[in-house]
């Protein structure tokens, strides 16, 4: 939605101080796709759906490396507050809405279709407004590890992530000997990938060197990013079908309603799509993880059997 119709941006105090997060190892992959409670939000419609963290993580867990292990640190340099809603009475002092969007909210009449309102509001402006972030910049060092082949390499799993670990908390004393180091082994055991990632203008002094405000936005633990539901600057007659139509396009991909009984919430799915209930996303993941599992297999047998055959043990036999 664009920015200038909820006044985004008030500049609150500028924030010198720059932290550092010590390093830390994420969950394995397999406790982090998309079945928890709060994965919704960076689920296929979720609103962080698009994160560069949550995608690269997915990719890299279909290619076996199910270990993340990320230190950086953060330039904050503003707190913007979203005051046209926070100060706003919005019974009776509305916000100023955009012609197009006030145009998009008379078309949808006064009994919106679940379908309607995605095609005509949630498909063009989302789900939710931005209330409160930090501006500032990122510079982190991410390590994806595939744990089975550190395992065949080292023959120590523990030991060599450690190592890594070590090895990697020393990116910001020294980025250059760090990375090329991190990167021969990379080559050598190709049982890690990295990456670096510099984000925003770092040392912008004014907004007016801002390229644009989704490049700079603050996403981590210490400067969290608060939503709000868009149902807030609708008319009461529509809130409660635009929550029940965004609920719609999250948990079922908007092809079916969802649906609450007795605590229990299910897909009903439209004609037109009548597998919306299958769990794609998990099947998808259960078949990769299955696959890596067998290739991982496969490669360990093969190793057993060519380190038995330069000695005096007994021979292996291959079981049907």
């Amino acid at each position: 939605m664009n920015w200038r119709f909820v006044e985004l941006l008030y500049f609150l105090f500028i924030w010198g101080r720059i932290s550092v997060q010590p390093s830390h190892q994420e969950p394995a992959g397999t406790d982090q796709h998309v079945s928890k409670e709060f994965d919704w939000l960076i689920s296929d419609r979720g609103p962080f759906h698009h994160s560069r963290s949550y995608l690269s993580f997915v990719e890299r867990h279909r290619q076996g490396f199910t270990t993340r292990y990320k230190i950086y640190r953060e330039f904050a340099r503003w707190k913007v507050r979203n005051t046209a809603i926070e100060r706003r009475d919005l019974v009776r002092h509305p916000v100023p809405l955009m012609p197009e969007f006030q145009r998009s909210i008379r078309l949808l009449g006064r009994r919106p279709t679940t379908q309607q309102f995605i095609d005509t509001i949630i498909k063009k402006y989302g789900t939710h407004l931005l209330i409160s972030a930090t501006l500032g910049g990122e510079e982190a060092l991410t390590m994806y590890m595939d744990k089975s082949r550190l395992d065949r390499k080292s023959g120590n799993a523990t030991q060599s992530v450690e190592a890594l670990h070590q090895l990697a908390s020393s990116y910001f004393v020294d980025r250059d000997g760090t990375m090329r180091r991190l990167h021969e082994i990379q080559i050598s055991t190709g049982a890690i990938k990295v990456t670096e990632t510099r984000t925003g203008p770092l040392g912008c002094n004014s907004y007016d060197n801002l390229d644009s405000v989704s490049s700079v936005l603050l996403q981590s633990t210490e400067s969290k990013l608060h939503l709000q539901g868009l149902q807030i600057i609708f008319p009461q007659y529509l809130q409660e079908k635009f929550v029940q139509s965004a609920l719609s396009y999250i948990m079922c991909n908007g092809e079916g309603e969802y649906l609450c009984q007795n605590s229990q919430c299910r897909c009903q799915c439209a004609e037109e799509y009548p597998q919306c209930n299958c769990p794609i996303t998990d099947i998808q993941i259960m078949e990769y993880t299955l696959a890596n599992m067998a290739k991982s297999w496969t490669e360990a047998y093969k190793d057993l059997e060519n380190s038995g055959r330069g000695s005096n043990s007994v021979p292996l036999h291959k079981w049907p």
